[in-house]
């Protein structure tokens, strides 16, 4: 497409005058970093140290050494200070980008339907388009034709880290999350309840729940995208790829400490080094995926089964030798920063190995006859719970059927993830507000005034994306979204879709600011499953609607938001990014419903437990069951007072104590290791 060729450029002045302007500047840093935990501590003793200095020199080169490039070593070394050129608007970049959303997507969707269901991420795009777009250079011709008035040039010259990063952008909008979160409310619907109403609605339900989220997004570039301290550290991942693949030139042994292979070259060792290995503890030798050794001393002992069983248990001596252990729950632990990892070990130490192990072997919620570890939910006998025994003939809870065959128990760890929950959606405010409130009321007020890092400056040169867009997006899904829930029985009232897209927005900006510094997401789900329940018990379709609006608009707005840091950091025009991320999350919608369509009238036993090619369907069973134990049966039997979890109630209180007894410990030493310490994480 046509465009003006990006040239190398390196960032505009940074308007240090002089002393009086350097002391101003850092001052402005140093409010704006003032509580962040991934400023490297020599860096923060630096800004102390220019701000006491008498040395003008010294603290003007202090100042432009803050501006010129990211404070972050990590960001340093993944991101250049400087516009790299290069094409990004091309019909070679929209062609492969959208080939790979068209299959990424339908493929996850497909595999979400089996057990166990495969996730393809947006990084197997990311590799995969490199050699794509080398053939395309290579093979095309240079055409220039017309399409829908704009002029195009289908071989524009050498494959850009820019179109590249189209490529990818448009595959993270489309499937970075596995299959959409609304195609399970259809799973659920339509082979375990077995009511269907129309293509429509599946495929306006799909689309406005994946971009109400990016409306939202555009809203909130301003703090969290724009700002140096959220760094979304998974984005520099693709940002170093992105070099090791397009970076073909060999290490500089006086820079790399002797090392001479080239980032190409080991990103190749490494992949084939990955892909040997995984046949060890994925087939050859299965017990390396869980090595939990202590239970083949006794393996027949529930005991040490329980503390250290990897499966069935605490794992109280976690080793693994499968990197898809690792990397199963949080993602990579490469890609968190070191005090994120500090703080989700405090927690699972102090949660799951010590509360969780106190509670069960005291026996308290009866859970002598539990499990001490898993998901699933049991009856009175300690049989898994049958839902089907509390449903009527049309699907809905029966009071009578329930109080004749029995509550729901869950395990120990099942019971304490919940009261976390509770606990983490409170403490994510109050930390917010605590350690990020002052910080986040100048930006609003000084909008386009704040302190700006190399790459902002870099970016200011592109047009922006006018605020009314992303308006109008929202508008028309909010639109969309509100017809599909009042315009079919699915007994979810206009104030409670409101009032999913409220809490949305409430913990848009708190939780994208834990997610972007980071890389832990906390997510709405249990919250609005909780909401749900106690506003409109026994009305399981109305639950999931409540949960996918509400949850997903706010978990797919950050996705979004990372796409368009990954797009600030490779310098991509804005509007670009919009229409990139727009199209292809519009298209894999489709995709996905036409797959899942598919699927369903093509698959013999299709969601059936015993289909012969493991097409179960565990992601709609799951969503089907939460619906009826929070749809249904409802939080209020399981914690209210007097209910058997009621207990659970108090970790909402702990969730507002805990972010204040850090403030108050952080305020009296800013310097301390306190200032790592997060309340969020070590709860969520």
């Amino acid at each position: 497409m046509e465009e003006k060729i990006s040239k190398a450029n390196v960032a505009t002045a940074t308007g240090v005058a002089d002393a009086e302007d350097a002391q101003k500047h850092i001052k402005n840093i140093k409010e704006q970093h003032r509580w962040d935990p991934n400023l490297p501590t020599d860096v923060y003793n630096e800004i102390d140290e220019a701000l006491h200095t008498t040395d003008e020199h010294t603290r003007v080169e202090v100042a432009d050494e803050l501006l010129e490039n990211s404070p972050y070593p990590e960001v340093r070394a993944a991101v250049p200070n400087y516009d790299e050129g290069g094409h990004s608007n091309t019909f070679r970049a929209w062609t492969i980008g959208l080939v790979l959303a068209t299959i990424g997507s339908g493929l996850n969707m497909l595999f979400s339907m089996r057990a166990p269901y495969i996730v393809i991420p947006s990084y197997v795009a990311q590799v995969v388009a490199y050699p794509l777009g080398l053939a395309w250079e290579r093979w095309m011709p240079a055409w220039e034709f017309t399409f829908f008035g704009i002029k195009c040039n289908l071989n524009p010259g050498p494959f850009s880290k820019k179109e590249h990063a189209i490529s990818v952008i448009m595959a993270n909008a489309s499937f970075n999350g596995g299959a959409a979160y609304a195609t399970d409310v259809i799973l659920a619907q339509r082979a375990f309840y077995k009511q269907e109403y129309d293509r429509a609605f599946e495929i306006f339900l799909t689309i406005s729940s994946q971009m109400l989220g990016f409306g939202l997004a555009g809203f909130f570039t301003r703090f969290l995208v724009q700002p140096a301290a959220m760094i979304w550290p998974s984005t520099l991942i693709n940002c170093s790829l992105f070099t090791a693949l397009h970076d073909r030139r060999p290490a500089d042994p006086k820079k790399t400490s002797g090392w001479s292979i080239g980032k190409y070259r080991l990103f190749l060792y490494t992949l084939i080094g990955s892909f040997v290995w995984y046949w060890f503890p994925g087939y050859i030798a299965p017990f390396l995926s869980v090595f939990a050794f202590v239970t083949w001393i006794k393996p027949n002992n529930v005991v040490i089964n329980q503390l250290f069983g990897g499966w069935s248990g605490l794992s109280l001596i976690p080793i693994t030798f499968d990197w898809t252990q690792i990397s199963g729950f949080n993602f990579s632990p490469m890609i968190a920063p070191w005090f994120a990892i500090a703080n989700t070990l405090i927690g699972m130490v102090l949660w799951y190995w010590i509360i969780v192990s106190a509670v069960h072997y005291k026996g308290l919620f009866w859970s002598k006859y539990l499990p001490i570890s898993d998901s699933n939910s049991y009856d009175n006998t300690g049989a898994e719970y049958n839902v089907s025994k509390i449903l009527n003939d049309q699907g809905d809870f029966d009071e009578q059927k329930y109080k004749s065959y029995s509550p729901l128990f869950i395990s120990t760890s099942f019971m304490i993830s919940y009261g976390l929950s509770f606990a983490t959606i409170v403490a994510v405010i109050f930390h917010t507000f605590l350690f990020h409130g002052k910080e986040l009321w100048t930006r609003f007020k000084n909008f386009g005034r704040e302190e700006e890092d190399v790459h902002a400056r870099l970016m200011a040169r592109f047009k922006t994306v006018p605020l009314w867009w992303y308006g109008a997006t929202f508008l028309i899904m909010f639109g969309m979204a509100l017809g599909v829930t009042q315009g079919y029985p699915t007994h979810l009232t206009w104030w409670a879709f409101i009032l999913s897209q409220i809490l949305a927005i409430v913990w848009f900006v708190p939780i994208g600011m834990v997610q972007a510094t980071t890389n832990i997401q906390i997510g709405l789900n249990v919250f609005t499953e909780f909401i749900i329940g106690y506003m409109q018990p026994g009305r399981p379709m109305a639950m999931m609607l409540f949960k996918t609006f509400g949850y997903i608009t706010m978990s797919q707005g950050l996705y979004f938001c990372q796409d368009l840091k990954i797009g600030h950091y490779m310098k991509i025009p804005p509007r670009v990014t919009f229409s990139a991320q727009m199209i292809a999350c519009l298209w894999s919608s489709f995709v996905q419903v036409g797959v899942l369509n598919w699927a369903l009238n093509n698959i013999t036993d299709v969601c059936d437990q015993r289909q012969r090619n493991h097409f179960s369907c565990p992601n709609g069973r799951v969503f089907f069951n939460a619906s009826v134990i929070w749809g249904a049966i409802g939080p209020a039997r399981m914690f209210s007072p007097g209910s058997i979890y009621s207990p659970m109630m108090w970790f909402w209180l702990a969730g507002a104590i805990l972010p204040v007894a850090i403030y108050i410990c952080a305020r009296i030493g800013p310097k301390s290791p306190v200032r790592y310490l997060s309340a969020p994480i070590i709860f969520g």
